[in-house]
């Protein structure tokens, strides 16, 4: 996706919510019972376009200084390139929701990008009406990789879209082939039938099987998990990135689609400046979430300073327990 995609949408910027789609000229609301445009795909189309469009406009505006690409966007009339990208997704929404089909974005020039979107057109057009809901992530994801990866304070968003990408035309192509039938052992012709006068020893009989081992106690909030920090620092360290994975990993798994992350502080410092810190602590965290994978939609972050201590502690003192961020799964 070149820069200039997002020219002609200068004057649409922002956070756009689509309330109703296909809404007739001269209504100045949208009835509740309007039937809707479109088939299921194109209805999902319009959703997940719609969450994206939301996330790129929440994303944090890149500073003023960020030289030519900045410039460039306030030619369009503004200096906020999130804006652009969520007009973009916007427009996708629109035309999905009156129910056309919006094709896929170009992939970039190299060999394994153009094989990833042949890919993805071919089991998206097998899919569609089989599994509209998953066949319609799968084409709003490839474009946010594309799109979101072209605007360097969204590349974070667009590397998520990737990573979730993979596992969904995993997921169609496993559904369009048919379950294989169960081997069966071939058939035997049957014992000729002669006068044994020795019949064979009765056998042994079969050991008692082993009684199974007892299973091993269910740890106490198996969804929970905890990184912890240096210091004043709300940089991961390498424990934390592999308990950071170990997350993904769990939630793929069990099938969790919601993660929580609340960010702590101990007692040390004011407690405004704490406040931030324990902000600064989740937002890292969801950063590294989304980069291996995580929708950002299905993340939320808050951070609570020094008002919930693991280690209770008087006011002004280091403790290592305390500087932490706490991740929950939930269903």
């Amino acid at each position: 996706m070149r820069l200039d995609r997002f020219s002609g949408r200068a004057a649409t910027r922002g956070l756009v919510f689509l309330a109703c789609f296909g809404a007739l000229a001269g209504l100045s609301a949208c009835g509740g019972d309007e039937t809707a445009t479109g088939t299921p795909y194109t209805q999902a189309l319009a959703k997940n376009y719609t969450d994206l469009s939301n996330q790129a406009a929440a994303l944090p505006a890149p500073p003023d200084d960020e030289g030519f690409f900045s410039s460039l966007f306030n030619i369009f009339g503004s200096s906020n390139p999130n804006d652009e990208l969520a007009s973009a997704f916007s427009d996708k929404a629109s035309a999905a929701g009156d129910g056309d089909e919006p094709e896929p974005e170009a992939a970039p020039a190299d060999a394994a990008s153009q094989a990833l979107r042949a890919r993805l057109v071919r089991d998206v057009t097998a899919a569609k009406e089989r599994a509209p809901t998953e066949a319609a992530r799968a084409m709003a994801d490839f474009d946010c990789w594309v799109m979101a990866s072209a605007v360097p304070s969204a590349a974070g968003m667009g590397q998520g879209c990737r990573g979730a990408l993979e596992g969904e035309l995993a997921q169609l192509e496993g559904g369009a082939r048919p379950a294989p039938a169960p081997s069966l052992p071939p058939s035997l012709p049957p014992a000729p039938v002669e006068s044994n006068p020795f019949p064979p020893p009765a056998p042994t009989p079969a050991p008692a099987p082993a009684p199974a081992p007892a299973p091993a106690p269910a740890a106490a909030n198996a969804g929970d998990f905890t990184v912890y920090f240096n210091f004043d620092s709300w940089t991961l360290t390498a424990e934390d990135l592999k308990v950071i994975t170990d997350v993904i990993n769990t939630a793929r798994a069990g099938g969790q689609a919601h993660i929580t992350i609340v960010g702590h502080t101990d007692t040390s410092g004011p407690a405004d400046y704490n406040q931030k810190l324990s902000v600064k602590r989740a937002n890292v965290v969801v950063e590294a979430l989304v980069d291996l994978g995580a929708r950002r939609s299905a993340i939320t972050a808050s951070g609570v300073g020094e008002t919930d201590l693991a280690v209770e502690t008087p006011d002004g003192v280091k403790e290592a327990k305390n500087r932490r961020a706490v991740i929950n799964l939930q269903p």
